[in-house]
C-alpha cells in the first residue's frame, strides 16, 4: 500500500455490528443466502447502511472473473447460478421493509447473457413481492451487449447505475478488462431506448488522474445524459491493490463538483466518503421531487 497516512475526514470510528438494527440486517442475509458488496467490497459505509436497514445486494455469487487493480472482491472461477436467489432477494428486502433497493453483481463474462437475465429475474421478483419497492440496479458491462441491455430495458429499473470507475487514460492500470467507450457507450444506450430510466455513474478519485482529465471525463458523463454522478476519494484495499496516488481535500471535492455543476452535470454527489450506492434513496428522492420529466 501507498506510504501516505489516511486523512482524518477518511477515517471512521471504530464500529461493530452488535446493536439490534444491524443483527438484524444480518441475520435475514444470512437467512436467506445472500451477499452483500458492503462486506464483499469492504465499503466504509456499511455500520452506517446496516444500521439504517439497507444493504447493497450482490447476485451471482462472490467471484468475478475480471481482475480490476483496485476492488476487493475476489477472482477465480465463479459459481454455478443460484435459481432462488432472485426470489430470497425480493423476500430480504420485503422483510426488511425496504422502500429503495440496490442491486449490484460480479461480473460473470462465463455467462451467456452475462448475468442480464439474472438481473431481470430479480427485478421482476421484487416487483411481485415488494411493488411499492424502488429498485436500483448497478451493473457490469455485459460486454458491451447491446441485447443484454434491451432485456433490462424491458424490466424497467428506477435507476440503471453502471460506473466508469476512472478516466480513459488509467483504464490500463485500472480497468485492464474494461473499455472506457463501451462503458459510455452502455449508459447513452439505456438513456436513448429509456428516458424515463435515471442513469447514473460513478468515479474514483486519486488513482493519478489529472484535472484536465476529470474535465473531459464530466463532459463525455454529460453528453451521454447521464443524470447522477457520484465521485469518491480511492482507498487501496491491501498492498496487493492499485496504491493510492493522491488523497484529495474536501475543498478539492468542493471544487470539482462546481465544476461538474458548471459542465452540465445535474445530479452531482461529491464526497471523499461517497460511493455508487451511497445514500441512494435520499437522491432518487430528490430527483423525483424535482424533476419535471425523464
Amino acid at each position: 500500500m501507498d506510504n501516505m497516512r489516511l486523512p482524518d475526514y477518511l477515517k471512521r470510528p471504530i464500529a461493530t455490528l452488535d446493536n439490534i438494527q444491524n443483527k438484524k440486517v444480518k441475520a435475514i442475509l444470512r437467512e436467506f443466502n445472500l451477499n452483500t458488496v458492503c462486506d464483499g467490497a469492504r465499503c466504509p459505509n456499511k455500520c452506517e447502511c446496516y444500521s439504517n436497514s439497507t444493504a447493497t445486494f450482490l447476485i451471482m455469487g462472490k467471484t468475478c472473473t475480471r481482475n480490476c487493480a483496485f476492488c476487493n472482491i475476489e477472482q477465480c472461477v465463479p459459481e454455478k447460478l443460484d435459481e432462488d436467489e432472485p426470489k430470497n432477494v425480493a423476500l430480504a428486502i420485503k422483510k426488511l421493509n425496504l422502500k429503495y433497493a440496490v442491486i449490484t453483481s460480479v461480473t460473470r463474462d462465463d455467462l451467456d447473457d452475462y448475468g442480464a437475465n439474472h438481473f431481470c429475474k430479480t427485478i421482476f421478483q421484487i416487483r411481485k413481492l415488494a411493488p411499492e419497492v424502488k429498485i436500483e440496479i448497478l451493473t457490469p458491462d455485459f460486454c458491451g451487449s447491446y441485447e443484454a441491455l434491451h432485456k433490462i430495458i424491458k424490466y424497467q429499473p428506477d435507476v440503471f447505475n453502471h460506473n466508469l470507475e476512472t478516466v480513459p487514460r488509467l483504464y490500463g492500470i485500472a480497468r485492464q478488462m474494461a473499455d472506457y467507450n463501451t462503458s459510455l457507450a452502455i449508459l447513452s444506450y439505456i438513456k436513448e431506448n429509456s428516458p424515463k430510466i435515471i442513469t447514473k455513474t460513478g468515479l474514483m478519485l486519486g488513482l493519478g488522474e489529472t484535472q484536465d482529465e476529470l474535465r473531459q471525463t464530466f463532459c463525455d458523463i454529460k453528453n451521454a445524459n447521464v443524470d447522477i454522478l457520484t465521485v469518491g476519494q480511492y482507498i487501496s484495499p491491501s498492498k496487493k491493490h492499485l496504491p493510492v496516488a493522491k488523497y484529495y481535500t474536501i475543498d478539492e471535492f468542493k471544487l470539482l463538483e462546481n465544476m461538474a455543476r458548471e459542465i452540465g452535470i445535474k445530479y452531482p454527489i461529491f464526497a471523499p466518503l461517497a460511493r455508487s450506492s451511497y445514500k441512494a434513496a435520499q437522491t432518487y428522492s430528490q430527483i423525483i421531487g424535482q424533476a419535471t420529466t425523464f
